[in-house]
């Protein structure tokens, strides 16, 4: 199981191995040396594709008197250029840019065969390189060119769902008011005792006059 584990460890290294070197620049900085007071010439790598409508994408950072640094591909005699200069423009005495170089076997530019040099030289064909040193020269590879994959946006969050509003209790009907008792009829008061008494004197004094006229 252990030699499995190491065994795959091994193969994912050798191809980050392989990774690393197919998206790497082309570094060609140990083709200039110390200060230059002229122009700069040196082959341009065999694995660097120069085919016709091809573009060398050239990157150049270092520090300078000149006004600005041109730079292009030619043949070994420098009179067979088959592409654009390249100018790299001097900033308080720096420079640090990339340029793409379009190669035209059209004779565009004067050449119709392969370049096979890369030359670099100061801001006109009649001054030289000043007081220059490189801190950079390369070539920019196609792959290590390539933009790297946007970074993928955030998926947009769906609004989360409504909950149903809560329903309101129905308002509750008052009750109906408890009904009162009804009022208990008023007593007839007893007629008082003197209505009595006075419906009989009448009686009594026709009783007494009877007994009067009797007697006599």
């Amino acid at each position: 199981m252990t030699k499995k584990i190491l065994a795959a460890v091994v193969a994912v290294m050798m191809v980050a191995a392989l990774t690393v070197s197919a998206f790497a620049n082309v570094d060609l900085t140990s083709n200039a040396t110390g200060t230059l007071n002229e122009n700069l010439s040196f082959d341009i790598p065999a694995d660097i594709d120069v085919s016709d409508g091809a573009t060398v994408t050239l990157h150049l950072k270092g520090t300078s008197d000149n006004t600005t640094v041109r730079a292009y591909l030619t043949d070994a005699n420098d009179v067979g250029r088959v592409t654009d200069v390249g100018y790299f423009e001097v900033v308080n005495g720096a420079f640090d840019a990339t340029v793409d170089l379009l190669i035209d076997y059209e004779g565009g530019f004067g050449g119709t065969t392969a370049p096979t040099r890369i030359m670099i030289k100061g801001q006109d064909s009649s001054t030289p390189l000043a007081n220059t040193t490189f801190e950079v020269i390369e070539v920019v590879t196609a792959d290590a060119a390539a933009e790297e994959p946007a970074a993928e946006e955030p998926a947009a969050e769906e609004p989360a769902a409504e909950e149903p509003a809560a329903e309101e209790p129905a308002a509750e009907e008052p009750a109906a008011p408890a009904e009162e008792p009804a009022p208990a009829p008023a007593e007839t008061p007893a007629a008082p005792a003197t209505g009595l008494a006075l419906a009989v004197v009448p009686a009594v004094i026709a009783l007494a006059a009877a007994a009067v006229s009797k007697k006599h």
